[in-house]
């Protein structure tokens, strides 16, 4: 068995497929307005000062589909939007991409002309390891310095509620209304969402869950504290099973289709990023239809990495309450 790093797991499956509290180290500045200076600190502790605050947004796509349903429409956009065939890429959320540019659908694109040609007052992105930008390669990350300030939301620590109030706030300082019917609404489904999820979390947590995400020749298993995901849901009562002999800062256990049985588990939470397969795609293979998950049907997908806003969020946690009420009833 061999353990994967945020690095290689996170780039190597997205090539292939082509969160601790606000930090408070750092001063965020007061609400300013039109032609005021603009400060803020990012998770980096870099300082940005700007004479005023920012209109034209540049946004890798998870901060992008944050920002959008708190009201901030980036004027260009990175990472995966559309799927092969043209259709939206369920990580984009509730972006409206006809009235965006994108600089880049795939890992390691970046077009650094069309980003200049944006005009950009500020980069957006998140970052996981070493401070890095997400989908920024790193051959051009000076550049892009050069071209605009660079502002990262750390999502290593955080839970996908934490991050979601990074996002939160974040748009606020951009101008975003937050006291706006969308918002509130939003926020208000998603707290009826979450209690609700948490009740059912705690009584269903007889259910041993195994995270994973399947490739042709291999089969990852989650560390359920790595993801903002399934912190959140482990945090809530989820009983996930934990991969053995992996580092902290390591994603995913990997195991060949052979050990494939190696954890013993109820339900099979099954990655539904397009990079990964899905239960479909896996009916040839022989030790997959062995698992007692699958012979009992309990297999829910996992939106591992949704749109970090109330709105995506509460969507996201109403379906798998269901889910796992539908799974309990199968044991």
């Amino acid at each position: 068995m061999r353990a994967l790093d945020r690095r290689s797991f996170l780039a190597g499956t997205l090539a292939a497929g082509a969160t601790a509290t606000l930090a408070a180290c750092g001063y965020r500045g007061d609400d300013t307005g039109e032609g005021t200076a603009w400060r803020y600190t990012d998770d980096r502790d870099k300082q940005i000062n700007l004479p005023k605050r920012p209109e034209r947004v540049v946004a890798q796509i998870t901060p992008a589909a944050a920002l959008w349903d708190f009201g901030i429409e980036p004027v260009g956009i990175f990472g995966p939007s559309r799927l092969p065939g043209g259709k939206q890429d369920p990580q984009s959320g509730s972006i409206e991409l006809d009235k965006t540019t994108s600089l880049g659908n795939v890992w390691g694109e970046f077009n650094y002309d069309k980003f200049v040609s944006l005009n950009p007052d500020l980069l957006v992105s998140v970052t996981y390891v070493d401070n890095e930008l997400w989908y920024v390669p790193t051959e051009q990350t000076a550049d892009v310095a050069k071209a605009a300030p660079t502002l990262a939301v750390d999502l290593a620590e955080r839970d996908m509620k934490q991050a979601t109030q990074e996002f939160e706030k974040l748009a606020g300082r951009l101008g975003a209304d937050l006291e706006a019917e969308r918002v509130t609404s939003a926020k208000r489904r998603f707290t009826k969402a979450e209690e609700e999820f948490t009740k059912v979390a705690k009584e269903t947590s007889n259910l041993r869950v195994l995270a994973m995400s399947a490739q042709q020749d291999l089969l990852h298993v989650g560390t359920p504290a790595a993801f903002p995901t399934t912190r959140y849901y482990a945090e809530r009562g989820m009983n996930f099973v934990k991969p053995d002999n992996v580092a902290p800062k390591d994603y995913f256990a990997e195991l060949s289709w052979e050990n494939a049985d190696r954890y013993e588990a109820d339900v099979l939470f099954y990655d539904d990023r397009f990079s990964s397969l899905k239960p479909k795609d896996l009916t040839d293979n022989p030790t997959w239809s062995r698992l007692p998950a699958v012979r009992a049907g309990r297999l829910i997908p996992w939106t591992s990495e949704p749109p970090l806003s109330y709105a995506a969020l509460a969507e996201v946690l109403e379906t798998l309450t269901e889910n796992l009420k539908e799974a309990a009833a199968r044991s």
